[in-house]
């Protein structure tokens, strides 16, 4: 199957809006404007094996004509004046005076985005990323050495690559309001989100002036504990750091999904509001999916569109695409910006325990001791074990495990974990307890029923 079928049936069956659909790129009419530009360029002599043995470029050097009611690209074509053979190939300074300007006017309004040579226009610079000087002085040589060798510049209209441009670059102005829409109105969910979160896991004060945590603020700290791990959409380990494509995020989103139901973690939410709220949170998840498969379906429309074009006409299009390709729709990943939103909006309101456990147990850091030799935080069992042992700082070889006492316990450190992770601290303080008997009647004791002997 063409990619120009598949591309369509793409669009067609992953369920994007009708705005989207609408404005995505139009992979089969730039493909027949290919066509146009090719054969003006044929009829012209300057078929694309011509041109790959010639200087061509497309690029912009300096501002000028404002109006641009009519524009057409030319190209300054330097011919022998003897046998007529092209000798060189550039764009006329008027030409690169128009790109420029739509490059400026670009940054203001989006709306104007729709002349032709819009996004060839956007570049400041030669393909080769020389300078406008340069340039201006490099094509000033080139025509005095063929004024002495006696060739002469002709102009050549290029209407057909007016009309691609005329066709490209308005869908690209299109794709960046969507995303930017698109990326409002995930975030706003995202907001809407962490709210939600929040008032689930929340603690609750009770009359006596202590907390009573929320029934489900345990399976709500497991449930992003596995998203977190997982990584769906932007991986932070080392082997492949950066965003995910939307196949590999949609395998880890299928991950997740598959370990909440091993799990059983949804089935034991005890309040009503607490599934409508996962209900939202995979609701979110599965927008950026989609807006991921969008972004990705038309990057890949436009790289092949333009290499497409550059085969047919050696004018090097993918070049002047590439080299501002940071500042077009496509300059960023929606996942990217998505995950950042998710991390500080909702994964983040829910403490994990792995943020507040001993580095020496791996336990939760009951009672916390800090030490302030390098601010490191660690149970008051672990540090009466160092203690016994006279040993030093585990984490920076300091002697001032020696001089921690009751006085080093950070006590506004205590209260939180009191008032988030009331189970864990209760574990923790019994098993400190028992460890404290054990010290004191020896290794045989244990708590249990009472025996006659």
């Amino acid at each position: 199957m063409k990619y120009g079928h598949e591309y369509a049936q793409l669009l067609a069956s992953e369920g994007f809006p009708e705005e989207w659909i609408s404005s995505a790129i139009s992979y089969r009419l730039l493909k027949k404007a290919i066509k146009k530009v090719q054969q003006e360029l044929s009829a012209l002599g300057l078929d694309a094996s011509t041109l790959q043995h010639v200087h061509s470029e497309f690029g912009v050097e300096a501002p000028g004509d404002r109006n641009g009611a009519h524009f057409v690209p030319e190209l300054w074509v330097a011919v022998d004046g003897e046998s007529g053979e092209f000798l060189d190939a550039h764009l006329t300074k008027e030409t690169k005076q128009y790109f420029l300007w739509l490059a400026e006017n670009n940054e203001n309004t989006q709306s104007t985005q729709t002349d032709a040579g819009r996004r060839a226009s956007q570049i400041s610079h030669g393909t080769d990323g020389s300078s406008i000087s340069e340039h201006e002085q490099s094509n000033a040589m080139i025509r005095a050495s063929s004024a002495e060798n006696g060739a002469h510049w002709a102009h050549v209209h290029l209407h057909t690559a007016a009309n691609f441009f005329n066709l490209l670059d308005p869908k690209l102005a299109q794709l960046d309001a969507i995303q930017h829409a698109e990326e409002k109105r995930l975030e706003s969910h995202i907001v809407e989100l962490g709210t939600a979160v929040t008032a689930l896991t929340e603690p609750a004060a009770s009359k006596k002036g202590k907390y009573k945590a929320r029934s489900d603020v345990t399976i709500w700290r497991q449930i992003l504990a596995l998203y977190v791990q997982h990584a769906i959409f932007f991986s932070p380990y080392e082997r492949d750091r950066g965003s995910r494509t939307f196949d590999q995020a949609k395998s880890h989103l299928e991950l997740f999904s598959k370990d909440l139901v091993d799990q059983g973690l949804v089935k034991r939410f005890r309040e009503k509001t607490s599934r409508n709220t996962f209900d939202h949170f995979v609701a979110v998840n599965l927008d950026i999916l989609r807006a991921m498969r969008f972004q990705e379906l038309n990057m890949e429309a436009v790289r092949k569109i333009l290499k497409k074009f550059d085969k047919r006409t050696a004018l090097g299009a993918t070049k002047a695409y590439q080299s501002h390709a940071h500042s077009g729709p496509f300059a960023k990943s929606v996942a990217t910006d998505m995950c950042a939103a998710m991390s500080q909006q909702v994964v983040t309101i829910v403490p994990q325990l792995d943020d507040y456990s001993c580095p020496v147990c791996y336990n939760i850091a009951w009672r916390p001791i800090r030490l302030e030799c390098c601010n490191t935080v660690f149970c008051i069992r672990c540090m009466i074990e160092l203690q016994k042992s006279a040993s030093k700082c585990p984490m920076c070889r300091s002697t001032s495990v020696i001089t921690a006492d009751s006085g080093s316990i950070d006590q506004q450190r205590a209260e939180y974990l009191v008032k988030y992770f009331p189970t864990e601290v209760k574990e923790k303080q019994k098993a400190n307890e028992l460890a404290v008997a054990i010290d004191k009647y020896g290794p045989d004791f244990q708590k249990g029923p009472c025996c006659v002997m």
